[in-house]
């Protein structure tokens, strides 16, 4: 595996090549019949769903920290750029919040709903992954602010 293949599988989460995808799937369907596989793949679906919506909750709760930043005076740059880091990280999650009956809608999808779901909850999962690092380091903005704001 090329070393810039395993650095995004390692940051974002998710394999890059067909050849690691195609592994990986293997890997997680096992033994599973057609339906259970399916099952398996639907529940990874919904719980990645789950979680972007849990850190969509977290990020407004940020942004009302960093409207409080902004009317107390703290320094306005980092607040700011939090605030743009949280906006932008919620953009990029509520992506993963949309229907999911469009993915039946390709050919390789009817064909194989299994693997036409697996590809979603990899794009899902990449979202998600970039969507918490802008989170972070929002947090680590509005930290940086708190701290310079001390006395």
């Amino acid at each position: 595996m090329p070393a810039a293949s395993r650095l995004v599988w390692r940051v974002l989460g998710v394999p890059v090549t067909a050849a690691e995808k195609t592994a990986l799937l293997a890997v997680m369907i096992g033994g599973r019949s057609r339906e259970a596989a399916l099952d398996f793949m639907r529940d990874g679906a919904s719980h990645n769903t789950e979680k972007s919506g849990a850190l969509l909750a977290a990020q407004a709760i940020f942004v009302v920290v960093g409207t409080f930043a902004l009317d107390h005076g703290w320094p306005r740059y980092p607040v700011v750029g939090s605030m743009l880091l949280l906006l932008a990280g919620a953009m990029t999650v509520m992506a993963n919040l949309k229907g999911t009956t469009g993915m039946y809608s390709t050919a390789q999808a009817q064909s194989d709903p299994v693997r036409g779901v697996f590809e979603m909850v990899l794009r899902r999962s990449m979202r998600f992954n970039l969507a918490l690092y802008l989170t972070y380091v929002a947090i680590g903005l509005l930290g940086l602010a708190a701290l310079t704001f001390l006395p």
